[in-house]
């Protein structure tokens, strides 16, 4: 808890440098970061919020699930887990929790949640920029 401000202003700082590479991404078809200047309600973040902080969603252009597994299979410095806020990055596909067979839900089956932890920025979208590369 003592180091708590330090590493949401850390996570902050890193998922805003990963948050404009994906957004300016060309197989990144959108990114749900609210402190985005492209994200529909910022003016509405930044008036609740002081600072955004690691957690976000991306749509993956791929042709189908499979696609979308390629490029999480292939993140080397996030790893596959759904808790969010620790030091660690992590992903999470919404395919993963889908029958391949019958791909509809309630989310869309290319969202990928993203949260951006203590690595350096650099080296987290040098992973995410060789991953895409795969879908």
């Amino acid at each position: 808890l003592r180091t708590l401000e330090l590493r949401m202003h850390q996570s902050a700082d890193s998922a805003e440098k990963v948050a404009k590479f994906l957004e300016a991404h060309p197989k990144v078809t959108q990114v749900n970061w609210p402190f985005l200047q492209s994200f529909p309600q910022q003016a509405l973040a930044k008036r609740q919020m002081k600072r955004c902080a690691g957690l976000m969603s991306i749509r993956v252009e791929a042709p189908d699930m499979a696609g979308v597994e390629r490029f999480c299979n292939a993140l080397q410095r996030f790893l596959m887990a759904v808790s969010w806020g620790g030091y660690e990055s992590l992903q999470f596909p919404t395919a993963a929790t889908m029958d391949p067979r019958n791909p509809q839900g309630e989310l869309p089956w290319d969202l990928v949640r993203i949260y951006v932890g203590l690595e350096d920025p650099q080296l987290l979208i040098a992973d995410l920029k060789d991953a895409l590369e795969l879908v």
